[in-house]
């Protein structure tokens, strides 16, 4: 008897422990997102002086373009993006960056700290852009049970490039044309 009631109760100990350790588990590991804090708005991730600049934006359609390309032909170029001036309309142009630290059971951290300039630098250098401007950025946080947690910063903006020399002449040229036309 006493046996049959040991074995009954550490099976329950076993199925009740196993739901609890995994209640967790399939929202951290399946889905993106957890809770959110801390979100801000911010203008630009260096200071602009009213340089001129051009947006960059990730272009889908060269993207499936390059895709028929051969890997020779492909190793050479850079990302697929396309490039918008300032006054012309800018739709669909957000990149995203994040940056993570783990913390092993909830107590030591398993990676490197969280770095706001690695978030901002990782999406930058997708498009091969100088800065990023009209940044939103939030914190997220990711629960997987007792085995740890994870704290995000996610970023979301716009990827700028500086003009070069022979675009700024240009731009000079333009804009000089359009104020000879307002008079």
């Amino acid at each position: 008897m006493r046996l049959i009631a040991f074995r009954l109760l550490f099976g329950l100990s076993l199925v009740s422990g196993g739901l609890l350790l995994s209640a967790c588990f399939p929202g951290g590991l399946i889905d993106k997102g957890g809770r959110v804090h801390g979100a801000g708005i911010t203008p630009s991730a260096t200071i602009m002086y009213n340089t001129p600049f051009k947006y960059v934006c990730y272009d889908p359609v060269e993207a499936e373009r390059r895709e028929e390309l051969s890997e020779e032909e492909r190793r050479n170029l850079g990302p697929p993006v396309r490039y918008i001036m300032p006054g012309e309309p800018v739709r669909d142009c957000y990149t995203d960056g994040e940056s993570s630290v783990f913390f092993l059971f909830n107590l030591w951290p398993a990676t490197d700290p969280i770095d706001p300039g690695y978030a901002i630098a990782t999406a930058v250098q997708q498009l091969e852009g100088d800065t990023m401007i009209n940044i939103l950025f939030w914190h997220e946080t990711h629960y997987y049970s007792i085995l740890g947690r994870a704290f995000v910063y996610r970023i979301r903006g716009r990827v700028i490039r500086f003009l070069r020399d022979e675009e700024l002449r240009a731009y000079n040229q333009q804009r000089a044309e359009q104020q000879r036309g307002r008079r």
